[in-house]
């Protein structure tokens, strides 16, 4: 009985499954022939939008809208913004010009000495008896001279043994003239007023002709060294100024010294110095400093930090709207700034610059300018 049913079961899936396949069959053929009919259609609809491209050239195209506010430019000093640091004016460190011990220091470092202030006093081992020799040399040599004359003058005296008398005598005062100076250079001076920055020696030292004996410097005035890139370089001249700050708030007014005639290769920027008075020597070398150097007045305009943008090169500037409405890239250089906006120079006198949608246009896109009366700009 069971066997009868799992037969009769088996049988009837069979069949079932014969006409499931015929169905899946029939679809196939119709799926085949609706893709046929979708593919004429696709064809057909294929060919039909030739015409669109001339219906689309007829409708306009309605130019971008921007604000833009008219500028006309006015005298503004230049003010070119520039870093480096304070230096000393001069320095030197002071040699021994004789060999000897030292028998004396005076010079405390971090002191301030004058010109021809004592550094170091040297030992003067035999110096003084050979002076005193060579003094009696001279005497002995003048006396001798001076009998020469009267000799020759009697007839009893040649001339080329008189000559011999005179050039002994100038001999004799050769040395002495050395000797008072190898004796006066066992006394160390300082060359200028300044401060002792560093002292090489001590007592009981010896030292030979050359040896470093203390450095001195010069503070007063005090020199602000800085690096100009080359597109400002041809604005300084003799007569620049510049308000220097420093990184401790001290201010300075500086006048400009020296202006290097080459570049820096890597950097491409000319040395400058200035100086500047140190009264009381409070300002010292090494120290950050920031310069503004005011130089001549060229025409600007006072725009908005947020009206500025940078070309496809990369250079800083705005865009414009010209005559014909079409947006103009002026490339611009920062005279100055302010805390509420910034001075450019290198554009027209009067301008139209766009204040809001600049982001959204580029050079050359015709747009349709409306006036802004609330930009920030004057």
């Amino acid at each position: 009985m069971n066997r009868s049913v799992i037969l009769a079961v088996v049988v009837a899936l069979a069949v079932g499954g014969w006409l499931a396949s015929g169905e899946i069959t029939g679809s196939g053929r119709d799926t085949s022939a609706a893709t046929t009919d979708a593919t004429a259609m696709t064809d057909e609809s294929a060919a039909a939008p030739q015409q669109a491209p001339a219906a689309q050239a007829v409708r306009p195209t309605e130019p971008f809208s921007v604000r833009v506010k008219r500028l006309t430019a006015t005298p503004r000093n230049r003010v070119i913004i520039a870093r480096g640091r304070t230096d000393i004016n001069r320095m030197v460190d002071v040699k021994a010009e004789v060999m000897g011990r030292v028998a004396e220091v005076v010079a405390i470092e971090g002191s301030f000495v004058k010109a021809g202030a004592v550094l170091a006093k040297l030992d003067l081992r035999d110096r003084l008896e050979r002076l005193a020799e060579v003094k009696a040399v001279v005497i002995q040599r003048e006396i001798e001279y001076d009998a020469a004359k009267r000799l020759r003058a009697k007839g009893f005296r040649a001339q080329t043994k008189t000559a011999e008398s005179a050039a002994q005598l100038e001999s004799a005062k050769a040395n002495l003239a050395s000797m008072e100076v190898a004796l006066d250079r066992t006394v160390i001076r300082a060359p200028f007023s300044g401060v002792v920055e560093h002292r090489h020696v001590e007592l009981g030292d010896f030292v030979d002709m050359g040896d470093p004996i203390a450095r001195v410097v010069d503070r007063s005035p005090i020199l602000v060294i800085a690096y100009v890139s080359e597109r400002d370089i041809g604005f300084l001249n003799s007569k620049t100024k510049a308000d220097v700050t420093l990184a401790t708030g001290e201010k300075l007014d500086g006048s400009l010294k020296y202006i290097a005639s080459m570049a820096d290769d890597e950097t491409r920027t000319f040395r400058v110095e200035f100086r500047a008075p140190n009264p009381g020597l409070k300002m010292r070398a090494g120290v950050t400093a920031e310069l503004r150097i005011s130089v001549d007045a060229v025409p600007a305009h006072f725009v908005s930090p947020a009206m500025l943008t940078l070309n496809d090169e990369g250079e800083l500037g705005v865009k414009l709207v010209n005559s014909q409405n079409d947006v103009e890239f002026h490339r611009a250089d920062i005279i100055s700034d302010e805390p509420n906006g910034v001075w450019l120079g290198g554009l027209p006198r009067s301008i139209r610059v766009i204040t809001v949608g600049q982001e959204y246009v580029r050079d050359g896109d015709p747009v349709r300018a409306v006036a802004d009366k609330t930009a920030d700009a004057s």
